[in-house]
C-alpha cells in the first residue's frame, strides 16, 4: 500500500526524470501541461484507465532536487492531494485511506494529512546520520530514526511554503513495505 522514494536532484537530472515518473505512476497520476507544453502540475488517470490501487508514495528529496526541481515538487504534491480528494473507494486509493487515518489520529485538515513530499527546510541539506554513524555519537537505530526525521520532516505542499511536519512524516514512513531509490 505504501512506498517510500528517496529522490535525488543529480539522478533525476541524469535521467530526465525517470524516478519522478515511477513515483507518479504508483500514484496514477501523470504530468499536466499549459496551452503552451509548460509543466503546471498533475492530474489523476481514472481508476479505470491505472487498472490497479493507488499506491501510497512518500517521498523524500534531497536539498538539491528541492533546490533545483521547484516545478517537479509541486508536481509531486499536487498529485498526491488530487488523489487523496479523489471521490474513491478506499480500497483503490491507498493515498486517500491513509490520508483519512492521519487526518484522524493527527486531528488536521485533508490537506495537511495528504501531504507526502518530505525534506530539508529550505537552505539546509543532507540528514546527518552518516555524520553520527562515522562519529558514533548513537546508542540506537532509533536515534538515528529520529535524528532522519528531525531533520527531513519539512513537508512541501501543492501551495507555496513549507512547515514542519514530524508526526506526519512518522505515521507516512511507518507505513512503508518497500523504500526505493
Amino acid at each position: 500500500e505504501t512506498v517510500a522514494f528517496v529522490l535525488w536532484g543529480t539522478d533525476n537530472m541524469k535521467s530526465e526524470g525517470t524516478p519522478i515518473a515511477q513515483v507518479l505512476a504508483l500514484m496514477g497520476a501523470v504530468p499536466r501541461f499549459d496551452a503552451v507544453g509548460r509543466l503546471v502540475g498533475a492530474r489523476l488517470l481514472s481508476l479505470e484507465q491505472l487498472g490497479r490501487p493507488r499506491i501510497d508514495v512518500v517521498c523524500t528529496l534531497s536539498g538539491i532536487f528541492r533546490d533545483l526541481l521547484p516545478l517537479q515538487v509541486k508536481l509531486l504534491a499536487e498529485a498526491a492531494l488530487l488523489a487523496a480528494q479523489a471521490d474513491e473507494p478506499v480500497e483503490q486509493n491507498f493515498i486517500r485511506k491513509h490520508t483519512l487515518a492521519h487526518m484522524a489520529a493527527l486531528g488536521c485538515d485533508l490537506e495537511s494529512a495528504a501531504l507526502r513530499v518530505f525534506s530539508n527546510a529550505d537552505g539546509a541539506y543532507g540528514s546527518n546520520v552518516n555524520l553520527l554513524v562515522e562519529t558514533g555519537q548513537w546508542n540506537d537505530e532509533e536515534e538515528l530514526a529520529d535524528q532522519f526525521v528531525q531533520r527531513k520532516c519539512y513537508a512541501y505542499g501543492a501551495r507555496p511554503g513549507v512547515r514542519a511536519m514530524p508526526a506526519l512524516m512518522q505515521r507516512a514512513l511507518g507505513g512503508a513495505e518497500l523504500a526505493f531509490q
